[in-house]
């Protein structure tokens, strides 16, 4: 006989009450964004019910949307509210969450060292482009009062990833950052970088983005398209070449450009996802410089608190972040804005 599953539920609407049984889900491809039904997810061991507040849009969602398949709730970024519980002692109903990407076990070794972007049993994810997810508890980030759900949202690819180079590359204030690729990832290293103190070189072919880069804190911003970047980057560091960058394009001529250009004892960080392959020599390339470079994919859990305190103390920097709000009626238009490229966040409102 089946044990029946017990969790505690909390309507937000009306404490008490069950959840409805289906939600709204956002499809896309073929350059188009629609609406369709899915069932609402119940909590199974340590997951969690969240009613989400809002769903960020990542560049990797775009390949789903340009493709020529259907690609139904891939979202993988947000924060809202825990409305059910099953057996999780990290969370209760109504406590306010960011949720970071993906989904993990919350057992593993690499999920106990707070790693869980690594997990090797990842169980299934159920997706942010809709009203409610389940997600493992060990994925979510209580809120402290003052920091609403939108900038929370950025406590995922927003934020996460960038602050993950910059740990890796070891950013001080008096250092020079180099950056190159100014999307939401990028834009979200110049932002961190800029409440370090540390100077930023800002680099993208997209002029709108390079003057929001401006905006944000960096010093120099740079033409990636201009045939003369290199000569440009060396008269940037005053000769010295690049002692510490990070690529968020995940493109090879960037890849190649730090690389190219770092300096002795350089500390890289490659954030841009690139599944493909670059030309690299280890005796010129790192051997012969001492060159450190290291793969970020996102941050450690536990460096979480850091930045809350950035979203506490610089919040108009960090609202900066998100140029863009829709509802879900226009999932159309808010995929449309973001392949654009004339936008950093573009934010999806699941209740409106």
């Amino acid at each position: 006989m089946k044990k029946k599953m017990m969790f505690k539920c909390l309507s937000t609407d009306a404490p008490g009450l069950q959840l409805p049984t289906t939600m709204k889900a956002i499809a896309i491809g073929r350059k188009k964004a629609w609406l369709v039904d899915q069932p609402v997810p119940m909590p199974q061991s340590n997951e969690v019910v969240v009613k989400l507040h809002v769903s960020l849009i990542c560049g990797s969602n775009m390949a789903g949307f340009f493709s020529e398949g259907e690609h139904i709730n891939n979202g993988h970024e947000g924060a809202g509210e825990v409305v059910a519980v099953a057996h999780s002692h990290r969370l209760k109903p109504g406590d306010r969450v960011a949720l970071a990407p993906l989904n993990a076990c919350g057992k593993c070794a690499d999920c106990l060292a707070g790693d869980v972007i690594f997990c090797k049993q990842r169980p299934p994810i159920h997706g942010n482009f809709a009203q409610y997810t389940r997600v493992a508890d060990v994925m979510c980030t209580v809120l402290p009062d003052g920091i609403d759900y939108l900038l929370g949202s950025l406590l995922g690819c927003g934020l996460g990833p960038a602050y993950e180079g910059i740990r890796s590359v070891g950013l001080t204030a008096f250092d020079t950052l180099l950056i190159t690729g100014l999307g939401p990832v990028g834009m979200g290293a110049v932002a961190l970088a800029a409440f370090m103190g540390a100077e930023i070189i800002a680099i993208d072919p997209e002029k709108c983005r390079r003057d929001r880069a401006a905006q944000l804190g960096a010093a120099i911003v740079l033409d990636g398209s201009d045939p003369q970047i290199k000569p440009k980057i060396m008269e940037a560091t005053r000769g010295r070449g690049i002692k510490k960058g990070i690529d968020c394009t995940g493109k090879e001529p960037a890849e190649r450009l730090l690389i190219d250009l770092a300096a002795t004892r350089a500390k890289l960080a490659f954030v841009g996802e690139n599944a493909g392959t670059i030309s690299i020599s280890p005796s010129k390339d790192f051997i012969r410089k001492g060159l450190t470079l290291s793969g970020c994919w996102h941050m450690n859990m536990n460096d979480m608190p850091r930045l809350i305190e950035f979203l506490q103390r610089a919040p108009d920097r960090a609202g900066k972040l998100i140029t863009h709000q829709f509802g879900f009626s226009e999932a159309q238009k808010a995929f449309d804005r973001f392949a654009s490229r004339q936008c950093s966040k573009v934010a999806l409102l699941p209740w409106k």
